[in-house]
Parts: structure tokens; C-alpha cells; sequence
């Protein structure tokens, strides 16, 4: 029997240059098989400028049919492609340059200056770590020691009116 993760390399291999010929990215890949029920195939897509739903529909029907011709995963699952959302995951090191200047939350493996979770701009990634500016203070936190890191909103400026 496949292991997830052995479905998830052979999805990924299969999938991302399909995506990449359309104009999208694959930014994520789930494959969750509980002990009872339907399996879930979820794909994270995502392009440059944003991805609308009607090209989401597009590449779901694009990928269904390229998983139905390979048939690799055993039993039935549901499969979902949607977006990363607003507050996507950073996982790459190439999501941390494309988000400079964006306001990210850091969670850290253990405490960094005081605290496990930051909140500041994203400036960059330079020698394995990552550039943070938190109110005055610019961090460098090693990729090694993020156990998560997410695009962040600023809601300061919402309100119930406006």
C-alpha cells in the first residue's frame, strides 16, 4: 500500500508541471486518509496576481482528468483545489522573496527574542535566515528554527461601517 507520502510525491511530480503549463503554481499538497471514509486530495493552487474561481474549476477538471487516466491512489477520495487564501504558508525559501514588504506571523520552534511568535514586515531572506522587522527592532530568524510562518492582514484599518 502507498504511504501519503508516497502519494503525495507521485501527485506533486505528476500535477506541477501540469499547473506550471497552465500559469499556476502548486503551492501546497494534503492527501488525508482517515481511518474511516473518503480520503481528501487537497491542492493549493496559486498564481502570480491571484487565481479567480473559475480558473480554480478550470484546473480542478484538468487535474481530476490527468488522476483518473494515472489511477495511483488506491480507493476513492474527494479532490480539492482551492486557494492558499490571504494568509497563505510560507514554506519555500522563494515564498519568503516573493512576500518582501508584506506583514507576516512568524511562530518560532522555541523562543527568539523574548517570544515564540513574531509579527512584521517580511525584508527578505539572506544566508538561511530570514529578515523580520518587528516595530523598531530588524530579527534574523534561521529557517531551521520556523515551525510555521503565514502571511498576516492588517485590520486596523476595517471597520463594522466601513
Amino acid at each position: 500500500m502507498l504511504t501519503n507520502e508516497n502519494i503525495i510525491r507521485q501527485v506533486e511530480a505528476l500535477v506541477a508541471p501540469l499547473l506550471a503549463a497552465q500559469g499556476a503554481e502548486l503551492v501546497d499538497l494534503q492527501f488525508i486518509r482517515p481511518r474511516r471514509g473518503r480520503a481528501t486530495l487537497r491542492l493549493f493552487v496559486d498564481r502570480p496576481g491571484g487565481i479567480t474561481l473559475d480558473e480554480l474549476a478550470r484546473l480542478s477538471r484538468v487535474v481530476g482528468q490527468l488522476l483518473d487516466v494515472h489511477d495511483f491512489i488506491p480507493g476513492s477520495y474527494t479532490l480539492e483545489v482551492s486557494s492558499p487564501g490571504l494568509t497563505r504558508e510560507l514554506k519555500k525559501p522563494q515564498d519568503y522573496q516573493r512576500y518582501v514588504g508584506r506583514m507576516v506571523r512568524i511562530t518560532a520552534r522555541g523562543l527568539l527574542a523574548g517570544h515564540q511568535v513574531h509579527r512584521g514586515i517580511l525584508k527578505g531572506l539572506e544566508n538561511e535566515e530570514i529578515c523580520l522587522q518587528e516595530g523598531s527592532e530588524l530579527l534574523r530568524i534561521p529557517l531551521k528554527d520556523i515551525a510555521k510562518a503565514r502571511l498576516d492582514i492588517e485590520m486596523k484599518n476595517f471597520s463594522k461601517e466601513g
